[in-house]
């Protein structure tokens, strides 16, 4: 085989460079191509990884063969495959309609290659570090420009944390649009603005709030940190499918690992004195703070151990799910809260101020003022709200967080654990079935059940029992009625025309240390095997009145709720158990003893919160049917 020739104008391709979208992604160009086979070389590729070739005599391996390939696009391919280390570009001899040509073709050094040879390291895990370098080179020059740091590397460390949300997206938009040029990329890093606290020396009034929003900043960056780390250092046991959130279980496990080592972020904070407001640290200040915090706790052997109990405990389903969770000091008030009401955070009204969106952004952290989606421009007071999913606010961009019940709620225990705020109430969103109408439910006391599941009962002031989020008309409007469930639209990318339609039900109270598996299993059966019509969001439902006399119905109940009847109780359990069984059949004799699980634990709820009620009333449920 030849060394290369500087008038050779042809190429070989056969891995990922066979990929006509990543070989745009990594050149800008396209080149005339025709199949053909290399001749003595072997391709060689271990499972779920990428593929190399090695010279090897009397073996062919298929592919294509490109023509006027140009210098230019040559030096970009020998940056992406690591010419000289990685691979060698090389001249080979390739067949092509029965005739042999010279080509170039990348032959891979196994030494080299050993370490990206670890299960789950695919193609466009290459591709997608190639053009974090692209990205990196304009965040360096941004951060020698910025960051006035003794330590280089810190700087661009704080850097790419600082602007993670715009590398996000550049790397998003770089393999939706088949690759991006460098002066969008370089516009981009540019125009980023990097966080300040100016600002908040002249405003006394935020400044009251300043320890809470700064002690959040480094949390949501430790999280950051964390959460890349896991993606980085077990890719193979992180990765989602593609049309689904790409950081949910190495969010997870970062979250888990924070839970574990709370009393060590605590104590660092506080001997680091970051965990109030000082006139003389910088945002900067206070990012590298955190960036050297989760260096400190992050824990090999601890990773090891999380990475395998999620393994273990991974359960994935069929359904995309994903939720929302509000959090509020001021629960049901957050809601047009007056100034200073809330004494911690003052209703998030600084919330975009001390940059939060973008420190929070792959928890899909924002402020939600239950009106039109709220900027970074608009002060606003109302909850704190996580959307995991989504990493676009504007737009409604999102993707499913999981097809797991037991990812989701270990991840909405483990956020409301660590976000030190009063959780406040949870949405759950099921994907719906694109060729499935809805129907009409007739026995309202199935949404009795699902109160029972996810509701909040307990006792008022006086004793009495109710169910407070309807009771308290959390979830009620006089112009709208009870917005049990709703059917929502997101993007799964910013430039998809295409809607993905969810259904979230947005009645489940959020709480500290419970475990949502069987309320979100249930939702999934019940919305499998009936497919009810949402209570808002529909354009036109045929059983408009029938829903209205329901909605009626639950605000009595909720008032002074009663048991639900033994028949209406085993129905329900019969109609979830007859949705998850379908789901299994797609997923496996393991998800259905999962599921059978569950069904145990969905009966044993159901039925020890309908005895709460029948032993709050003894003398009215005396002959319960």
């Amino acid at each position: 085989m030849e060394t290369a020739n500087p008038t050779l104008d042809k190429l070989f391709v056969y891995g990922s460079l066979n990929n006509d979208q990543y070989f745009h992604i990594l050149t800008g160009r396209t080149f005339p191509a025709q199949p053909a086979e290399l001749l003595d070389h072997r391709r060689v590729q271990r499972r779920n990884s990428f593929a190399f070739a090695l010279p090897w005599n009397g073996s062919r391996i298929s592919g294509k063969l490109l023509s006027g390939v140009t210098s230019a696009a040559l030096q970009k391919l020998d940056e992406y495959e690591g010419e000289g280390h990685l691979y060698h570009r090389r001249i080979g001899r390739v067949k092509i309609d029965g005739e042999i040509a010279q080509a170039y073709v990348y032959v891979g050094d196994p030494k080299a290659l050993k370490p990206y040879l670890k299960k789950g390291y695919n193609d466009r895990d290459r591709i997608e570090e190639f053009v974090a370098r692209q990205v990196e080179r304009y965040l360096e020059n941004k951060a020698d420009r910025n960051l006035l740091m003794d330590r280089r590397h810190l700087s661009l460390i704080v850097t790419r944390e600082l602007l993670s949300e715009e590398v996000e997206s550049l790397l998003s938009q770089h393999f939706l649009d088949a690759g991006l040029p460098p002066f969008i990329i370089k516009h981009e890093i540019e125009n980023a603005s990097l966080p300040s606290l100016d600002w908040l020396a002249a405003d006394r009034k935020a400044q009251a709030y300043a320890d809470a929003y700064l002690s959040m900043v480094i949390k949501f960056i430790i999280f950051n940190q964390l959460e890349e780390k896991f993606r980085n250092q077990y890719r193979g046991s992180v990765q989602t499918k593609p049309n689904y959130y790409h950081h949910t279980l190495s969010g997870l496990m970062a979250l888990q690992l924070l839970q574990i080592q709370r009393p060590r972020v605590q104590t660092a904070m506080s001997q680091m004195g970051v965990d109030v407001y000082r006139e003389d640290l910088r945002y900067i200040d206070y990012s590298v703070a955190a960036i050297m915090i989760a260096e400190e706790i992050f824990d090999l052997d601890l990773a090891d151990e999380i990475v395998y109990q999620v393994k273990k405990h991974r359960r994935s389903g069929s359904h995309p799910l994903g939720a929302e969770l509000e959090f509020s000091n001021l629960g049901v008030h957050a809601i047009a809260a007056a100034e200073r009401q809330d004494p911690v955070y003052d209703g998030f009204y600084y919330f975009y101020d001390f940059d939060l969106m973008r420190r929070g952004w792959k928890l899909g952290a924002h402020v939600d003022d239950h009106g039109f989606l709220t900027s970074p421009d608009v002060r606003t007071r109302g909850f704190m709200e996580l959307a995991f999913g989504r990493y676009r606010l504007l737009g409604d961009v999102s993707k499913p967080a999981t097809d797991d019940a037991w990812v989701l709620s270990r991840m909405i225990e483990l956020a409301v654990d660590y976000i030190d705020v009063q959780p406040h109430s949870l949405h759950i969103s099921i994907e719906t079935l694109p060729d499935r109408a809805f129907r009409k439910i007739d026995d309202p006391q199935f949404f009795l059940c699902l109160l029972l599941l996810g509701g909040d009962l307990r006792k008022d002031d006086q004793g009495r029992l109710r169910e407070w989020r309807i009771y308290k008309e959390e979830i009620t409007h006089p112009e709208v009625g009870v917005c049990l469930s709703r059917l929502n639209r997101h993007h799964q990318n910013p430039s998809d025309r295409k809607w993905s339609s969810v259904v979230e039900f947005q009645f489940p109270r959020l709480t500290a240390g419970r475990d949502y598996q069987p309320l979100i299993m249930a939702l999934k059966g019940f919305q499998i095997a009936a497919n009810p019509y949402p209570f808002k969001g529909v354009k036109e439902c045929p059983f408009q009145a029938h829903y209205e006399a329901i909605e009626h119905s639950l605000v009595d109940w909720a008032a002074q709720p009663r048991p639900v009847s033994t028949s209406s109780l085993h129905a329900f359990i019969d109609l979830v158990e007859k949705g998850l069984k379908e789901e299994a059949l797609q997923c496996g004799a393991e998800y259905d003893a999962y599921c059978q699980l569950m069904l145990g634990r969905i009966e044993t709820e159901l039925k020890e919160i309908n005895q709460r009620i029948i032993d709050h009333y003894p003398e009215r449920t005396s002959h319960h049917p």
